[in-house]
């Protein structure tokens, strides 16, 4: 199922409007990638129907499906700017901008898109692929976030069921990235998380890889370049609400989460432009 939030419509209406969710540029055969020798790519058309896509080969932003978020993050020793120049969709992908912001001595630009409040699954497999830049006091991530209370105070009940921040991943290391999930809000003590460090030391060798996130009511099952590299069973960590997606660049000075500090990365602090770049994203519906 998925959540579209735009007021009441009727059975005709959603069936025309849910057909604005899917690029017509979409391969009409498309299906997730699943490295099995178990299962065909017909057993995967029987299982799975094309729900939402873009395969990013305009020259601007389907403001249908996404916001570019516009937004100032304060960490301790810099701070975070997003806007929209940070953002651009050009030679089939949409790019991801980090560079020195002019503001001040101590401020960065990355830039951060979502799909809140226009399209939010519930269940299914959601899947991009995507070239992430190489940490050095930067990170590229593809998420989900809870379109109700799951991450706000009111949404505390012990579990993720209620909803949960879903890292697919958080490209974190030079030779592994991040995963997991983040529930009961963030403040101390509710907040809990349940994160794995997945090994991938060619991941940085290859232009692109594919990133898969499998949501069903019993499991999450978490794909790199179509191998399950996690999985969670527990019924208490299964999301049961609508998701938006959420693709980020983030910058961080004197760290332990990601490899690098941005204010000795020589690449920006020379005015260059690093840069992320996802190829396409596309959700499947369980039929």
């Amino acid at each position: 199922m998925f959540v579209l939030l735009c007021g009441s419509i009727n059975e005709g209406a959603a069936q025309k409007v849910s057909k604005k969710f899917i690029d017509s540029q979409t391969p009409k055969n498309a299906v997730p990638l699943v490295s099995s020798d178990s299962i065909s790519k017909k057993e995967l058309r029987k299982k799975w129907r094309l729900e939402f896509s873009d395969e990013f080969n305009d020259h601007t932003v389907d403001t249908f499906k996404w916001t570019v978020e516009e937004s100032i993050k304060k960490r301790v020793d810099i701070t975070l700017y997003a806007d929209s120049n940070q953002i651009e969709e050009k030679n089939g992908n949409m790019y991801i901008y980090y560079r020195k912001s002019p503001v001040s001595d101590t401020a960065y630009n990355a830039g951060r898109f979502h799909s809140k409040t226009k399209y939010a699954p519930t269940y299914g497999f959601i899947e991009c692929k995507m070239h992430v830049v190489k940490p050095n006091g930067h990170q590229t991530a593809f998420w989900m976030m809870p379109e109700g209370a799951g991450m706000k105070k009111e949404g505390v009940d012990g579990t993720a069921n209620d909803g949960a921040e879903i890292d697919i991943v958080e490209a974190t290391k030079e030779h592994a990235f991040s995963l997991g999930l983040h529930w009961d809000g963030y403040e101390k003590p509710a907040h809990k998380s349940n994160g794995r460090l997945i090994k991938a030391p060619d991941m940085h060798k290859t232009e692109y890889h594919i990133y898969g996130f499998e949501w069903t009511p019993t499991y999450l099952k978490f794909y790199f370049d179509g191998k399950v590299v996690a999985t969670i069973t527990d019924a208490k960590l299964i999301p049961r609400v609508a998701e938006f997606i959420y693709f980020s660049g983030s910058c961080f000075g004197q760290n332990n989460w990601v490899d690098g500090d941005i204010r000795k990365n020589e690449w920006i602090q020379s005015g260059n432009t690093d840069e992320a770049y996802i190829d396409y994203i596309r959700v499947y519906k369980s039929k």
